[in-house]
């Protein structure tokens, strides 16, 4: 490899495919002549598809254009209003107390930072929805300029859905920009690869056949990080065993050991029967619907079939719920709460990168030898 940095989730490349439409629509509504344009940007979408690399390079060109100060929060690691605000203002001055202070302390701390420094603030808070009370927090730093502050900073926020105070009247009529984010296409992926592998690899160490490989045990994700992670540690396994180039076959071990190709029969073995039967009436449901996301009812209702069609005494809603948690919490499902466009308010629940109909296989053969004999056509 030329520099394994280049493969870092934290490295943004020069050039986004794919995602050059993006970066030019974020450069256009933010950059208002020689101004920063003031207000609020939201990013959303699925892991691995460029929504914090679009926001990288965007804010990098708005950096060196405009010459503001740029400051980057993930709030997977800043989860509260108060530790969001503490890391902006030691990006503003090195120093600030981390502790002691109370959230209205900081709010000032800040505002009285940005009233000294004519140089206006791009935030970026990533990771968004890990972010506790950011409807105070994100009203807070949109109207810091009815404060000592001469100007709010612009603020891009990145999730993977909406969060639900972006519907807020009051923080919604600071929106200027929102936009969704779809998930890679295989022929996406590989040009993607192509130029990382060009930028990264070097020349000779691997092939089309190689390239083509890792997109046909990624392309299920339509994640971009899932691809890079497998041709990284193919090429690194590629130079511990002292080859010249990479193979396809070390590209699927590569594969085997990061997990994209689907849950493994080690894995799926040890769970109950119910915990089986839940996650095969998920994948089920998740192919037949051919979407990412499915309503808990619609789980409920597979999983009661499939029940009935066995002869197993079904969970009721209290048990089923715990157990869903429970296969969340070993990644085996995804949860969110359903928001704008949908009547009502229910658990949306999702396989994740985890092929439906792969999942839909493994199961029905795992079921096939440990409960035979079966219905037929089960």
């Amino acid at each position: 490899m030329r520099d394994p940095r280049t493969f870092s989730d934290s490295y943004t490349p020069a050039k986004l495919p794919h995602r050059e439409k993006e970066v030019e629509t974020i450069l256009k509504t933010l950059s208002s002549g020689s101004e920063l344009a003031e207000g609020l940007v939201v990013l959303k979408g699925e892991p691995g598809i460029g929504k914090t690399s679009v926001a990288r390079l965007s804010s990098r060109i708005l950096s060196e254009k405009l010459g503001l100060k740029l400051i980057h929060v993930n709030c997977r690691t800043y989860r509260t209003p108060s530790s969001v605000l503490q890391k902006i203002a030691a990006s503003l001055i090195p120093g600030v107390p981390e502790r002691g202070l109370s959230y209205e302390e900081m709010v000032l701390i800040v505002e009285k930072m940005l009233a000294k420094d004519d140089k206006p603030v791009l935030l970026v808070l990533d990771e968004v929805e890990y972010l506790r009370r950011g409807d105070s927090l994100i009203y807070t730093l949109l109207r810091l300029h009815e404060g000592e502050a001469p100007r709010s900073p612009t603020l891009i926020t990145i999730a993977r859905w909406d969060p639900p105070y972006t519907l807020d009247d009051s923080i919604r009529s600071f929106l200027i920009l929102r936009m969704t984010l779809e998930k890679y296409t295989p022929e996406q992926l590989r040009d993607i690869l192509s130029y990382r592998a060009r930028e990264s690899l070097v020349e000779g160490s691997y092939d089309n056949e190689v390239l083509d490989r890792v997109v046909e045990l990624s392309k299920h994700t339509g994640n971009a990080r899932v691809a890079l992670k497998i041709l990284y540690l193919a090429a690194r396994l590629s130079e511990e065993r002292g080859f010249s180039k990479i193979t396809p076959d070390v590209v699927s071990e590569a594969a085997a050991r990061i997990g994209v190709v689907g849950i493994t029969e080690d894995s799926i073995t040890p769970l109950d029967v119910h915990d089986k039967l839940l996650l095969l009436a998920a994948g089920k449901r998740l192919a037949t619907v051919n979407k990412s996301w499915i309503k808990m009812g619609e789980l409920l209702e597979e999983y009661k079939l499939l029940c009935e069609e066995l002869g197993v005494q079904p969970y009721k809603y209290t048990a089923i719920w715990k157990r869903v948690k429970e296969l969340k919490n070993m990644g085996f499902l995804e949860t969110k709460r359903s928001g704008e466009g949908m009547k009502g308010q229910t658990t949306l629940i999702s396989l994740g990168s985890i092929p439906a109909e792969r999942l839909v296989e493994k199961l029905r053969e795992i079921m096939r030898g440990e409960l035979s004999p079966l219905p037929p056509g089960f």
